[in-house]
Formats: C-alpha cells, sequence, structure tokens
C-alpha cells in the first residue's frame, strides 16, 4: 500500500500489477521477527521545528517517506488497514457488501544518496465475514451460489525505488513518477493524498482463465489518505512520523470469486493505521498471521532487490491452474 500517486508515462501499458494490484502499505519468522517491527520511542519535543517546502519534490518526497515508513534504515514500519469490500453492479443499484478485509504491511526504507530511496515492502490480507468479522477460508459466491475457496493477498516482495522523479519498471512496465502528491495543512494538522488511476493489459487471458479473468484490461483505482501532525513532520529529531487514514481501491473481480467478465467491480474501502509494531495489530489477525503467515512480520531482505514484485494476480495464476464450469470433469 505504499504507492498510489498519479501515474504518468507508460511506456509499454503492459502492466503496473507487481505493485499497485497488492492491497496495497507490503523472511524470518516467528516472534522473534516481531521486534523488528518496533519504532525507538521518538517522544513529542516542544522546541526544534525546521520547515518543510511541500512545493519541492526532493523535500516533499522526504516527508512522505518519514510519514509512511522511517527515514532510518534499521527500522521496520508495520501498518494495519482494515474494512470492507462491496461489488458495485450497476448504476441502479446500490452497492452490496460481501466481505470484510484485514492485513498489514512492512516496510522498510534504503536511503541511496542524491534523494534516491529504495523501498522494501511486504503486505498480508485476510477477509473475513461481512456480519461476525471472522476469517473465512471459503465464499459462497451471492450471484452464482458456487462455494469458493478464499485466496488471501499474499504479495512477499512489493519493491520500489522512489526519487523526486521515478522510474519503476512493473514487470516490464516503465513508469515515470513525478513526486507532487498534495499535500494540506489545516493548523497542526498535515494531510496527505496519494493515488494512482490507470489502465492496464490483464496478465490473465481470458481465453486461459474463462471463470477467474476479469477481462483483457483492468482498471485500477487507488487512493491514500493520511493524516499526520506538522510538527512531526517538521522536527528533524525524528526519523518518523505518526499516521492514520484511509486507503480505498477500486479493481475488477477477484480471480478467486470465479466471477469471469460478468458486470460490476470491486470497491475496498478502509481504515489504515501506523501501527508500529506487531503487538498493536488487532489480536485475532495477530494470532493468524502467526500461525499460518509469520514470514510477514518482516519486510524484503536487501538480496530481493531487482526481484519481480508481487501481484494477488500474479501471486494465483503462479499457485492455481484454470477452474472448470460446475459440473465439468475436473480430470
Amino acid at each position: 500500500m505504499l504507492y498510489s500517486s498519479l501515474l504518468n508515462g507508460l511506456s509499454t501499458r503492459r502492466q503496473a500489477l507487481r505493485s499497485m494490484l497488492s492491497l496495497g502499505t507490503l523472511a524470518a519468522a516467528g516472534t522473534a521477527s516481531l521486534a523488528a517491527c518496533a519504532a525507538p520511542e521518538q517522544p513529542p519535543r516542544a522546541g526544534r521545528r525546521q520547515p518543510i517546502d511541500f512545493n519541492d519534490p526532493a523535500q516533499s518526497l522526504r516527508a512522505f517517506l518519514k510519514l509512511t515508513g522511517d527515514l532510518d534504515p534499521s527500522v521496520e514500519t508495520l501498518g494495519w488497514f482494515g474494512g470492507d469490500v462491496f461489488a458495485v453492479l450497476g448504476p441502479d443499484q446500490p452497492l452490496k457488501k460481501l466481505m470484510g478485509i484485514q492485513g498489514f504491511g512492512v516496510l522498510r526504507v534504503s536511503p541511496q544518496g542524491d534523494n534516491v530511496y529504495r523501498v522494501f515492502n511486504r503486505e498480508l490480507a485476510l477477509y473475513t465475514h461481512p456480519e461476525t468479522g471472522k476469517f473465512i477460508d471459503t465464499w459462497t459466491n451471492p450471484f452464482t451460489g458456487e462455494e469458493v475457496e478464499v485466496f488471501p493477498i499474499q504479495n512477499m516482495i512489493v519493491n520500489a525505488e522512489v526519487a523526486p522523479v521515478s522510474r519503476m519498471d512493473f514487470d516490464g512496465t516503465i513508469v515515470e513518477i513525478p513526486f507532487t502528491a498534495p499535500w494540506s495543512i489545516q493548523r497542526d494538522n498535515v494531510l496527505s493524498l496519494f493515488e494512482l488511476h490507470t489502465v492496464v493489459p490483464n496478465p490473465m487471458k481470458p481465453e486461459a482463465w474463462p471463470r477467474e479473468s476479469a477481462g483483457p484490461v483492468l482498471r485500477i483505482s487507488e487512493i491514500f489518505q493520511r493524516n499526520g501532525k506538522l510538527a512531526e513532520l517538521e522536527d528533524p529529531d525524528r526519523s518518523w512520523a505518526d499516521y492514520t487514514g484511509t486507503w480505498t481501491r477500486i479493481g475488477p473481480w477477484m480471480p478467486w470469486m470465479m466471477q469471469g467478465q460478468a458486470p460490476g467491480y470491486l470497491l475496498y474501502r478502509t481504515f489504515m493505521d501506523r501501527t508500529g509494531t506487531a503487538e498493536n495489530l488487532p489480536p485475532a489477525l495477530r494470532a493468524r498471521a502467526e500461525r499460518d503467515y509469520p514470514e510477514y512480520f518482516q519486510a524484503p531482505g536487501d538480496e530481493t532487490w531487482g526481484m519481480p514484485n508481487d501481484s494477488s494476480f500474479g501471486v494465483f495464476m503462479e499457485r492455481n491452474e484454470p477452474r472448470p464450469a460446475p459440473g465439468e470433469d475436473q480430470g
């Protein structure tokens, strides 16, 4: 969930999936890795402040990374998000709540000099029952009546190099992103908006994945809004600033829903929070992740730089085969 800005300069328009389809802020196992997510105690200070020129791309980028992650390369930042997933069916129908979602991302910022930063990010999200809030392993599609297996968001690598003007390679698509994210200052409150809107070819071709593919192209929007304190951003002795916010995503049906090219799409509406440490996650989410996905409590290591990024679609394709229609011979 780290990068969501106005996407400019798609040179080949293949797919920006490897970073943007992953819901968004994101490998040692076990409880020993939890300490890596803890940010050092930095109590509020009454004194020093260094004004930020948010119109300067370099200062704006540094402020954003301070708000989103931590400028100290030895610190990993854990952020939580949670909310609901809705079906958008048409102009004459209300949104239909399908399920809930809860997850977290762990990221690490590595300064490279000359205002260039590498960000190492890993993210996990689990779907929940829309009424009970309990994690679900199967889901009954309300449009078809079919029970399907739920496939969590499991993105082990979502890395990027950012600069005042960044060039990112998303699986063959070169994306140029000038860092011009809007900022709004209200008294001592800082409001950060970062969003991405694009249409890209779908790597999951309908002819090969007739039940899973939403079509030949994917329209995706992601909107991140973060609220922080200007005093924390302007404090030169702090390497991070606290935030709360929201994450909204508009995108196609997920492949595991077996919706094919049925009309409609998904709307994710969530809150997010700089949880800081795994101990501050909702207890049920932490327990489930510790049991089934302990490797997600630590950001990717330096050795992952240059490896392909993960996306929900790519991971699904790697771990599954196209499903036959109900009643068809699966042999």
